[in-house]
């Protein structure tokens, strides 16, 4: 199965024009459009991607399906360049050809871009799509994405030979989209515990990690979020604490596992690489992790998500990983790293710092 990238000034655009053929008849005045659509930070593949994204990867794309439109929302229809047959709309592989879109009504001014909503999707069922719900935002190969862009005119034109034999002058515009997830992405590979020179435990053993305070539902187009799912208990009350970790709930949000850290053998991953999507927003999500501290249970939460340099992340952007990793380290482990001294039973706080990069990684590490 092959892998295309898409990129625009360094490689291909996934939907550009046939180039202009002169001909030696005499152009026909013409005021339908030709239409030249780019794609940026594309890969259109029916391949498999690994768990982990790696920085600089685009975000995967199965099958995209173009609209064309004006700004009251009707849609109009292309033709290939002879005039004879629709302009194909819905594309899951890379033409080996050239796309054309020919005869545009001139009153289109709009290109919409959807991706990974199948090919039988249609403008008026993209126009009435339900928010989207997070539960279903998890699979990183799968998420629904979206652009749209106003068309511009070019200095260029097309003589597009029709099958009645005239050649017709068309002018050229263009528009630019980028296909763009709605969520943040949160990555995490493993722990790492920092032990006192003179070790405050023997065994630390982590047993799961969930998250709270996430919005449940975003529009496809405006990315208005809604339904807070906001921390349903006080984190300074123990008990509805333990409660709510141990209630036996299967959800995205959470993974349970079994990693014992000691001070001889202090960094641990997770069975597999784990990620979690929030739709982005300036709320911030809270991280907890539980463990037991030589068998005696205790948990941390975050109060906030820090980049390097120290400055808090209050806003998550759409098309960012947020990676975990140790404060100062520039190397992308994906680990979480606390201090022995951070289990405490009278602050249970830590803060995560995040390293953001464009859909591909940012290295977060948490401070406990």
């Amino acid at each position: 199965m092959r892998l295309i990238k898409l990129m625009l000034a360094a490689s291909v655009a996934v939907c550009a024009l046939a180039s202009c053929n002169k001909q030696e008849t005499t152009p026909q005045a013409n005021r339908l459009k030709s239409v030249e659509v780019s794609l940026e930070n594309v890969i259109l593949t029916k391949g498999l991607a690994g768990d982990k994204i790696k920085a600089g990867d685009a975000v995967q794309v199965n099958d995209i399906k173009i609209f064309l439109t004006d700004a009251a929302g009707n849609e109009y229809e292309a033709k290939v360049r002879d005039g004879s047959a629709a302009a194909q709309s819905y594309f899951d592989v890379v033409p080996e050809e050239t796309i054309a879109f020919h005869y545009v009504d001139p009153n289109c001014t709009k290109v919409v871009a959807v991706a990974n909503l199948g090919k039988d999707i249609t403008y008026a069922e993209y126009k009435a799509l339900a928010p989207l719900q997070i539960a279903n935002q998890q699979d990183a190969k799968a998420l629904v994405l979206y652009d749209e862009a106003t068309l511009t005119s070019t200095s260029r034109e097309h003589n597009d030979p029709n099958v009645d034999g005239t050649t017709y002058l068309a002018p050229v515009y263009e528009a630019k989209l980028t296909l763009t997830p709605r969520v943040s992405r949160f990555e995490v590979d493993g722990f790492t515990v920092k032990f006192s020179e003179e070790p405050l435990y023997n065994e630390i053993k982590i047993t799961q990690l969930a998250f709270m305070n996430y919005y449940d539902k975003t529009t496809v187009v405006e990315g208005t979020e809604s339904d807070l799912t906001a921390a349903p208990v006080d984190f300074l009350d123990q008990a509805a604490v333990y409660t709510w970790l141990d209630n036996g709930e299967t959800a995205w949000y959470r993974d349970s596992f079994d990693i014992t850290i000691t001070p001889e053998d202090n960094v641990k991953d997770t069975p597999e690489p784990l990620a979690y999507h929030m739709f982005s927003c300036a709320e911030t999500p809270v991280m907890l992790i539980k463990l037991l501290a030589d068998g005696q249970p205790a948990y941390l939460y975050t109060k906030g998500f820090y980049k390097t340099d120290g400055t808090e992340i209050t806003e998550f952007e759409e098309g960012k990983i947020y990676r975990m990793n140790a404060k100062g380290e520039t190397e992308d482990d994906g680990n979480i790293p606390f201090d022995d001294t951070d289990i405490d039973p009278m602050d249970r706080c830590l803060e995560i710092t995040v390293e953001v990069v464009d859909w591909a990684v940012e290295l977060v590490y948490p401070e406990f």
